[in-house]
C-alpha cells in the first residue's frame, strides 16, 4: 500500500511543472557589494512569478524586489517540464531548480539573491 501511494504521489499532475505555473517565493539571501568591496545584507522579502509560455519567460508580480520584471528563458539551459531553467542579460542572470532560485547582477554594485520558492 506504502509502494502504491508513493507511486501514485510521484506521478499526480502536481509533481511536474509547466507553463503557467505561479510560484510563491521567500528570499533566503539579498545582499549587494558595492565597488569598494562593502557587503550590504537587505531585508528578505516575498515575491511571486508565473512561467509564461508565450513570453518564454518569468513574470514577475508587481510586488518584492523584481516588481513586474521579465527574465526571457535561455533556450538549450531551460526545461520547463523537469523544473528548471536559466535566464540572463548583459548584466544579470537567474538560475532556478527544483523550488530554488538564485539571482546575480552587476552594474554600479553586485547583487545577490536566493529564494526558496514553492509552486502555487
Amino acid at each position: 500500500m506504502k509502494k502504491l501511494l508513493i507511486t501514485l504521489m510521484l506521478i499526480s499532475p502536481f509533481s511536474f511543472a509547466d507553463w503557467d505555473d505561479v510560484y510563491y517565493c521567500q528570499m533566503t539571501t539579498n545582499s549587494t557589494v558595492s565597488l569598494e568591496g562593502e557587503r550590504t545584507n537587505h531585508k528578505l522579502v516575498k515575491f511571486t512569478f508565473k512561467l509564461d509560455e508565450t513570453k518564454n519567460a518569468m513574470v514577475f508580480g508587481k510586488d518584492g524586489f523584481f516588481n513586474n520584471s521579465v527574465f526571457e528563458l535561455i533556450e538549450g539551459f531551460s526545461y520547463p517540464e523537469e523544473e528548471h531553467w536559466r535566464s540572463g542579460n548583459m548584466i544579470s542572470i537567474s538560475y532556478f531548480k527544483n523550488g530554488k532560485f538564485i539571482f546575480a547582477s552587476s552594474a554600479i554594485n553586485i547583487i545577490s539573491i536566493s529564494a526558496d520558492c514553492d509552486k502555487f
